[in-house]
């Protein structure tokens, strides 16, 4: 065999093994992708642990300590009574300070929302620390408040 065509032939061979060198790690990320090992976050690969360090513990078990109607018919009673910081104390922390905005901003909308609420809300679902609930203010549109649960077991508004 000449000299040309080994070269050709090695180069050959080299770059059919790149090509199923590349493959298999494409192949091997894929697989750690679809099975969990691998998270893709903020555009990049992280394992499980290393996204649990920054974002985290994101599911919790915890018994209910409150029900997500409780927590609603407080906050309407507090709303009915005109007491805005008992209501927005149902919300969850980091809620409050938007709705307390947004009840300053138009008072008259405001007062004709709480009078728009209802005295009961529909269970749709409940997912783990999520809780999802329809509330009918005579509209045909479809409104949804949604509940989290705490980490110390107790439900929170978080949209309503």
């Amino acid at each position: 065999m000449n000299r040309t065509k080994k070269i050709i032939l090695y180069a050959g061979l080299f770059m059919l093994l790149s090509i199923v060198a590349v493959g298999g790690f494409y192949g091997y990320v894929y697989w750690q992708l679809t099975s969990g090992r691998l998270i893709y976050f903020k555009g990049e690969l992280y394992t499980k642990e290393q996204v649990s360090k920054l974002v985290g513990p994101q599911v919790y078990e915890v018994a209910s300590k409150n029900t997500p109607e409780e927590v609603y018919a407080r906050f309407r009673e507090a709303l009915l009574k005109n007491d805005i910081e008992a209501a927005l104390a149902e919300m969850r922390p980091e809620k409050r300070e938007e709705y307390r905005t947004a009840i300053q901003a138009d008072k008259a909308k405001y007062e004709q929302w709480v009078k728009s609420l209802p005295e009961k809300i529909t269970k749709e679902e409940e997912l783990g620390n999520y809780s999802y609930y329809d509330v009918k203010y005579g509209s045909s549109n479809k409104n949804t408040a949604t509940f989290i649960k705490n980490q110390e077991g107790y439900w929170q508004i978080d949209i309503i």
